[in-house]
């Protein structure tokens, strides 16, 4: 299975006004964003079952728990400040500077690595609550360097980047989209 991949573009000047009130605007979407990760996760667990007893993937499951998750980087980037463009209401993308890829890949999947998932992901998801942590802080930092100078500080959005692109990959390897091992990187 192909690999996750994340890449948001860095833009300067920053609009302090939407930043300003970022949380309040990206509430709708992460309303639905959450909404949507339950909806995933339960067809994670559909899929789970497929894979362990037919050894192929469900093309249907896979297209819709891709567009959730799509979806979700979308709306986490910007809350997270990553943007200022007003991400699209749907499963694709309008004029965000967000590129999310994950490519169908029809080999049979490996379903001793399905079956033991969960066992398997316990370290990734551990490192990614310890990312997520980190990046709230940096998050809050970085609303507060917009706000008062206009610009996002090249470190702190690259770092928030790649909690992004890393909590993304957790999240297709638990949904089962892909075989590939999340790497933070």
């Amino acid at each position: 299975m192909s690999a996750v991949s994340l890449d948001i573009e860095y833009t300067s000047p920053r609009n302090r006004l939407t930043n300003a009130f970022r949380l309040l605007w990206a509430i709708p979407h992460l309303i639905i964003v959450s909404a949507l990760s339950r909806l995933a996760q339960m067809l994670g667990l559909v899929q789970w079952f497929i894979v362990v007893f037919t050894g192929k993937r469900n093309r249907s499951l896979w297209d819709l728990s891709r567009g959730c998750i799509d979806w979700e980087v979308r709306a986490y980037a910007y809350a997270g400040m990553m943007y200022d463009t007003y991400p699209n209401f749907g499963f694709e993308k309008k004029d965000e500077p967000v590129a999310f890829v994950l490519d169908w890949d029809d080999a049979p999947a490996n379903r001793l690595s399905v079956g033991l998932r969960l066992i398997y992901a316990i370290p990734a998801i551990l490192l990614m609550i310890l990312v997520a942590i980190a990046a709230i802080f940096v998050g809050i930092g970085t609303w507060f360097a917009i706000l008062f100078t206009g610009n996002q500080p090249r470190g702190m959005f690259d770092f928030l980047l790649k909690a992004q692109r890393y909590g993304s990959r957790v999240s297709a390897y638990l949904y089962l989209l892909t075989d590939t091992y999340p790497k933070y990187a």
